[in-house]
């Protein structure tokens, strides 16, 4: 199959587009391309759906005869009817249906590394791969190489089950719509009712994936040109103690606000890594006194890791209500100067290609200090946020 997804995304064509090179940051053409491109892609994977649904129950209902039946006994079951006609034809439809999808994620992502300048007719065999990769949603677990645990100190348990549940949503949604149909209509819900009733989940369900699929990708996309952005602004080094430790577990604390794998989480750390030679612990740890470290760390090193909390906290493009309270939390300890708002503000503003240049030029700027308690720093910090 990867040899399909290969020619099938290196037959689509590049459209010439007008790019401003700034790849992080999105003109309004770039943006109306992709918008365009997003509602295509959610209407195609919704009508998916919907002939999968109309491929395999039309002729299951108007030509009973195609698909034979078996007897068959099972343990502890009895004797029941086998449809094994009906069950191979639905998963042959379910198969093709996957791998359409997973053919029209390829397009919409193929459209939005064009739209953003990522790629074009000159480089487009150069960075194939990498798009392709984002486009079929390959999970990135390379934090766990730089010593960087997202789940540390989570029950495993109970993280499985939350995963599980994820898994069967639209298998479980199907199954409660049909008894709430049930119990609405008695006997008068058919089988062809119950049938149908689940194609509305199920579109749903395909086109909310491909939404999925396509911000992620352009998300990912914008964050590693703001990422190459960042390595090129960032002090060569620091006065003062040894910056390396803290660095680190200002990135241990990202991923465990999170509590996920990204991509760009993984190009962050690995720039500061690379570019401040990090010892690499092989157990993920987090220090107990994080917060009293980087409050007593000098003023420049304080700078550049909160500019790295504030790029951890949207590099995904969503701050979640528990990253609410840490931002809360940075800025009562007096280490954030930046609000809950401003942070979200910083997060629309690079999920809209608006860019987050009044965040950079703030943090790396050059030698000054600050009180998150001072009335001056609350009105830079919330005209931070407007700004962005």
């Amino acid at each position: 199959m990867q040899r399909l997804y290969n020619h099938f995304f290196a037959r689509l064509p590049v459209q010439p587009l007008a790019n401003d090179g700034d790849l992080h940051i999105l003109n309004a053409a770039e943006v109306r391309l992709i918008r365009r491109r997003h509602r295509q892609a959610l209407l195609l994977s919704a009508g998916l759906s919907v002939a999968g649904f109309l491929a395999y129950f039309l002729p299951v209902y108007g030509a009973p005869a195609m698909f034979p039946s078996v007897p068959v006994s099972l343990p502890f079951v009895g004797a029941v009817v086998l449809p094994w006609a009906e069950l191979l034809w639905g998963i042959v439809l379910m198969v093709l249906e996957i791998y359409l999808l997973v053919l029209l994620n390829l397009w919409g992502v193929h459209e939005i590394a064009v739209a953003t300048g990522l790629m074009g007719p000159h480089n487009k065999s150069l960075v194939a791969a990498e798009v392709i990769g984002i486009g079929l949603g390959n999970e990135h677990r390379g934090l766990l190489r730089y010593g960087i645990d997202p789940f540390l100190g989570v029950n495993r348990g109970a993280l499985f089950v939350f995963n599980l549940v994820l898994k069967l949503k639209g298998w479980l949604g199907t199954k409660l719509l049909s008894y709430v149909v049930q119990r609405l209509l008695g006997r008068l819900a058919v089988r062809e009712v119950l049938d149908f009733i689940g194609m509305p989940i199920y579109m749903a369900i395909n086109a909310y994936s491909t939404h999925v699929v396509l911000r992620e990708a352009r998300v990912i996309i914008m964050g590693r040109r703001l990422i190459e952005e960042l390595t090129r602004r960032l002090p060569q080094k620091f006065a003062g103690d040894d910056p390396r430790e803290l660095l680190h577990a200002t990135c241990q604390f990202i991923a465990v606000s999170k509590r996920d794998f990204h991509q760009n989480h993984y190009a962050l750390t690995k720039v500061l890594v690379e570019r401040y030679a990090i010892t690499v612990k092989t157990t993920p740890h987090l220090p107990e006194d994080f917060f009293q470290r980087l409050r007593a760390a000098d003023p420049e090193l304080r700078r550049v890791c909160v500019l790295v909390l504030v790029l951890g906290f949207i590099l995904d493009g969503k701050v979640s209500f528990r990253e609410d309270r840490r931002v809360a939390a940075l800025r009562e300890a007096g280490i954030l100067e930046y609000t809950v708002d401003d942070v979200r503000g910083f997060a629309r503003a690079f999920l809209s290609g608006e860019g987050i240049e009044p965040l950079l030029t703030r943090q790396l700027a050059g030698p000054r200090d600050f009180d998150t308690r001072a009335p001056e720093a609350e009105r830079a910090g919330s005209g931070a946020g407007q700004r962005s």
